[in-house]
């Protein structure tokens, strides 16, 4: 895929998600503890929990399913936390996340509703000494500090620059735009090779042990070997071949029969471990492992 393919077929995502921890530092009680056990006044620090740790798990889990999400669709782009997704996964990406982010909300709203007020009214009871009113906002307050945010944007061509330099000086500019849009590509390709090993390293060690494995395996297997099309943005043969040898050889098995056979199992994990020495070669390409 060239940088003006890129341009066309990809770009810019950038997940921003907020949660209010509850914590809070308390400057009386952390002064108070370093002068009564004879320390220095930064040997130590008193971080108040506001609230149970398990009224925000919802809330915190729930983002945790947004995060992986974004994650697993996207490649990595900038160290600023921007991530390429491609045209290709856009309609079902944005399905996905708008339904995880509904859930987010939610579990939000119902924490501000009912888990927040139950943990403010008890909390002068739970805090002893450490309570103070004042640490606690108001419902409306608390409900602001809990967001999701997407930010989408196109990806910049190098030769997209305006602003006026001289002409030596603007190719030089050119020239290392071009240079890190290389790099990113590389980092890029490099993570989907490495989600790739990752999850059929896991499937082969399952499957040429007698551990017990869950469905999961074969389904992680078979879902990263169904995105390789969409994160190929380089249009790798290689990484096709991987993809297409994992669905042929791999995927589809019943896990019953799997535990059940010890020779087909052992028959797959073969496979598996053969798939993965094809692919040291092919990862060396893009600094892997060899």
């Amino acid at each position: 895929m060239t940088e003006s393919s890129i341009v066309n077929n990809c770009m810019i995502v950038n997940l921003q998600i907020g949660i209010w921890t509850g914590h809070r530092l308390d400057r009386e009680a952390s002064f108070r503890l370093t002068q009564e056990s004879h320390a220095d006044s930064d040997a130590a620090r008193v971080n108040k929990h506001l609230i149970p740790k398990t009224a925000l798990q919802p809330i915190v889990s729930a983002a945790s399913s947004v995060r992986h999400h974004f994650y697993m669709k996207t490649l990595p782009w900038k160290d600023n936390g921007d991530r390429l997704l491609t045209r290709a996964l856009y309609t079902d990406f944005m399905s996905e996340h708008n339904k995880l982010a509904e859930g987010f909300k939610i579990e939000v709203d119902k924490f501000v509703e009912l888990a927040y007020p139950q943990a403010v009214a008890q909390a002068e009871f739970r805090m002893g000494d450490l309570f103070n009113p004042n640490d606690y906002p108001s419902q409306e307050a608390a409900a602001r500090k809990f967001y999701i945010g997407l930010d989408i944007d196109a990806v910049t061509e190098a030769g997209d620059f305006r602003v006026d330099l001289e002409k030596s000086e603007l190719k030089a500019v050119q020239q290392s735009m071009q240079q890190s849009m290389q790099g990113r590509l590389t980092r890029a390709m490099q993570d989907v090779w490495a989600r790739v090993e990752e999850r059929l390293r896991h499937f082969a060690d399952k499957m040429g042990s007698d551990e017990a494995f869950r469905r999961s395996t074969l389904e992680n297997l078979e879902e990263i070997a169904n995105l390789i099309p969409a994160l190929n943005i380089v249009n790798d043969p290689r990484l096709d071949l991987i993809g297409d040898e994992i669905k042929a050889v791999l995927v589809g098995h019943d896990p019953k029969v799997l535990r059940q056979n010890k020779e087909i199992r052992a028959e797959v994990a073969e496979e598996a471990q053969r798939i993965m020495d094809t692919m040291k070669g092919f990862m060396s390409a893009f600094g892997g492992n060899q």
